[in-house]
């Protein structure tokens, strides 16, 4: 009959989409104990449709009643299995001894309805629907009423009752589509056979509702393993297995005298030839359509159908199935090819999107690399100067005032020499984070390098800025705290505003740092702002640096030499070599101004060499000019010192100007690193050893050591000029000093030379305590060569002869 085959598809159908579920929840995560249940849930449901189907389309009463107490074994077992499952799904756990206790049932069930123990007889009617059971009123027929109501109403109670913050969707969609499938399911197989309705058995196929709803909500636990994109392709499959089944079930009935073929005018084989190319475009259109699913789904037809084609031409020896059989093989392979290409484009597109995110990560390394500082994870140098024209840029023509705040902590390296470099950069890290605090969200800071960092400002006004700046620094009055020990970092900062020092974030760093060093020079721990004087001194001294490095080869240095005195004779006994600049851009040069410009060059390496070479040229000149015995003293720096080749270069020029090293003075001006350098008295030592005299310039001011006065083989002590000027103004401490300073020299046999000499009072003053020589204004000032010649401070031998 038309129906049974059609509701024997329908069972079928069911048994392919449950399995396909379930086979699809166990590849989300074949661990979870959960899916193992559901599994389970679906193994039963299909051992149940199974046995529905095999009663329906039996032959005879015994095949199915066989189906029957087939079919026991799933429906006892789904409603057992479906109370574990919810127990696991909402995290329940009954004491171990009610396990057992649930079981019970479900055995005498088995016992009753799935083994021919003659406990009771199924009373089967044959109906246009197939075999189904009679209303039969006995006390078996109560106990699996009770039986599947009362596992039914617990595991809806169970999902009702369960707690859960994360799946109240989930909840909502198990409760529904089980209680739909309760109510449904009692309606179509206990009440309506009850009043004499015919029905075929209904249940399996509405549990089928809940199975998909199921299978939808644990695999959305493990999105990477959901293979359906929406429920609603559900239905597609649903529709499409059920053709297939249809059209198999269709070819298994089909004969050549078939009414259908009849009807249709066409050859059995024709006939049978359309069919098997629907089947084959289901098959594919599954595959592509479902993916994962499609794939199981169609494998399971085709391989029934091929097994069912293969047992149906063993048995008939009839070559009718053999173009079904290859075109089943056919089917299987093509899946096979489809499934191996989409298995091959995933891995090209999983491998591109690889590639992708390691590019994305590649250059998000390399930006990070390029603007921003590894120890801090501020931006960078690159960054901020970026930054700040883009801000200039956006608020040119704007309200808003744009600070460039350039910090240099003043003591950061006794950190790192006292702590360690390791503790020095904890430090660092901590104190970018105290700054970064104090600033509003759209301001930056960055590292410009070392322990020099830059901020970006922007207020309304520039006493806005200022506030800024002291909130800042009081923010680096408290300590930072490493492993209990505290770190106190003062700070100068150099402010420059944009439009008034500079159009450009270069030239407004460059300003700042140039403040930052003014407020170190006041004393450090200070704020300092950009001003004109600030920027044309620093441009001076830019420029003079730039042409200092040429000075040399345009002869634009010179020598003034100013006399030495006897105190006891009044004659001139020597003079002082004085380096001079004349720059064709800012005339005279005034030594304070170049000199340090030098020494930070490293130029007054070759210039001093200069000097010693012109001055010890002059000194030759003047022992064969005049009759004074002349010592010619030249001043070396420590830089100079600190040549590992100075002796050498010294003693060459004394080879090749042929002076009397006797006659020569070198002077060192005391300072802080004198005493802290030992490799330099080595290098006085081997002067000396020239035959070259040592001075001291400047005694008595800044660091002055009574220690180096025992130590270095000095010759001679030059008083600075800010005692002898004391003597003119009544300075009882100054002339003590002096007085001091001379008879300290005699006691240890040192020669002392006053500097500064200007006036009467100070000549009869060093001269009555016992001063050796004099130098200053008051006898001459520095004179140029030929300046000295008329000056009749000399006496020439030509003279003397005549």
């Amino acid at each position: 009959m038309l129906s049974t085959s059609l509701f024997a598809m329908l069972f079928i159908t069911v048994c392919i989409v449950s399995l396909v579920s379930g086979i699809l929840v166990m590849q989300s995560d074949r661990t979870s104990r959960i899916n193992r249940a559901f599994f389970a849930l679906v193994i039963c449901l299909i051992i149940w449709t199974l046995g529905l189907t095999v009663s329906t389309v039996a032959p005879n009463l015994n095949i199915a009643i066989a189906g029957q107490r087939i079919s026991a074994f799933g429906w006892v077992g789904i409603y057992v299995i479906l109370v574990l499952f919810v127990l696991l799904l909402t995290g329940r756990k009954l004491h171990r001894t009610c396990y057992p206790l649930l079981f019970i049932p479900s055995l005498l069930m088995i016992l009753v309805y799935g083994l021919p123990s003659n406990l009771y007889d199924y009373s089967l009617v044959f109906t246009r629907f197939g075999w189904s059971s009679s209303s039969v009123d006995t006390f078996w027929d109560y106990a699996f009423y009770a039986y599947f109501s009362g596992y039914t109403l617990l595991g809806l109670y169970l999902v009702a009752a369960w707690r859960t913050e994360t799946e109240k969707t989930a909840k909502k969609q198990i409760l529904f589509s089980l209680l739909v499938a309760f109510l449904v399911g009692t309606l179509t197989d206990v009440l309506l056979p009850a009043f004499g309705l015919e029905l075929p058995q209904l249940a399996p196929i509405i549990l089928t509702i809940p199975v998909v709803v199921i299978s939808q909500v644990l695999r959305s636990r493990n999105p990477q393993g959901v293979g359906l994109g929406a429920p609603s392709r559900y239905t597609t499959i649903f529709i499409l297995v059920a053709l297939y089944v249809f059209i198999s079930v269709l070819q298994t009935r089909l004969s050549a005298d078939s009414e259908l073929v009849a009807a249709l005018q066409l050859e059995e084989s024709t006939f049978r030839g359309i069919i098997t190319q629907l089947q084959m475009f289901i098959s594919i259109y599954l595959v592509l359509r479902a993916k994962k699913t499609g794939v199981i789904a169609t494998l399971l037809l085709n391989g029934a159908n091929l097994v069912s084609s293969i047992l149906f031409l063993i048995r008939t020896n009839s070559p009718t199935p053999i173009p079904g059989i290859i075109s089943y093989i056919g089917v299987l392979l093509v899946i096979y090819l489809i499934r191996v290409f989409e298995q091959r484009s995933e891995w090209y597109i999983s491998h591109i999107d690889t590639q992708r995110s390691e590019l994305e990560q590649s250059q998000n390394k390399l930006y990070n690399m390029a603007f921003y500082d590894s120890l801090t994870r501020l931006p960078n140098r690159d960054y901020f100067i970026d930054h700040v024209n883009q801000t200039i840029a956006k608020h040119s023509h704007g309200k808003q005032v744009i600070g460039i705040l350039f910090l240099d902590f003043d003591s950061f390296k006794s950190i790192n020499d006292t702590a360690g470099h390791a503790t020095g950069d904890l430090v660092l890290s901590k104190i970018a984070e105290v700054m970064a605090a104090v600033l509003d969200k759209d301001d930056i800071i960055a590292r410009f390098g070392g322990d020099e960092f830059l901020m970006e400002v922007q207020r309304q006004k520039e006493t806005d800025i200022l506030l800024v700046t002291k909130a800042i620094m009081q923010a680096l009055k408290r300590p930072i705290v490493i492993d209990s020990e505290e770190y106190f970092l003062p700070a100068s900062i150099g402010v420059s505003l944009y439009p008034n020092d500079g159009p450009d974030a270069q030239t407004l760093i460059m300003n700042a740092d140039i403040a930052m060093y003014a407020a170190k020079a006041k004393g450090k721990n200070q704020v300092a702002y950009c001003t004109e004087e600030m920027k044309a001194q620093t441009t001076k001294r830019l420029r003079l640096t730039n042409s200092l490095y040429r000075a040399l080869d345009r002869n634009e240095l010179f020598i003034e030499y100013q006399p030495q005195i006897c105190t006891e004779t009044q004659k001139v006994c020597g003079f002082e070599a004085l380096l001079r600049w004349k720059n064709p851009d800012y005339g005279i040069v005034l030594p304070a101004d170049f000199i340090p410009l030098a020494e930070q060059t490293g130029l007054i390496r070759p210039i001093g060499l200069f000097v010693l070479k012109e001055a010890c040229k002059q000194l030759v000149f003047f022992n064969q000019t005049y009759q004074e015995a002349l010592v010619m003293s030249i001043n070396l720096s420590l830089v100079q010192l600190r040549d590992a080749h100075i002796v050498e270069k010294v003693r060459a020029i004394l080879a090749e100007t042929g002076v009397d090293s006797t006659y020569l003075q070198i002077e060192v001006t005391e300072s802080s690193n004198f005493l802290g350098e030992p490799l330099l008295l080595q290098r006085l030592i081997e002067l000396k050893q020239l035959g070259i005299s040592l001075a001291i310039d400047d005694f008595g001011t800044g660091h002055s050591s009574f220690s180096r006065l025992r130590t270095y083989p000095i010759d001679q002590l030059k008083i600075d000029i800010e005692f002898v000027q004391g003597i003119t103004t009544g300075s009882k401490k100054d002339m003590a000093l002096i007085k001091s300073i001379i008879q300290t020299a005699k006691n240890l046999g040192i020669e002392v030379l006053a500097e500064g000499v200007e006036t009467e009072e100070q000549v009869q003053y060093l001269q009555q305590n016992g001063c050796d020589k004099l130098q200053g204004y008051y006898f001459s000032k520095p004179l140029k060569v030929e300046d000295i010649a008329g000056s009749g401070l000399l006496t020439p031998w030509v003279n003397n002869q005549a």
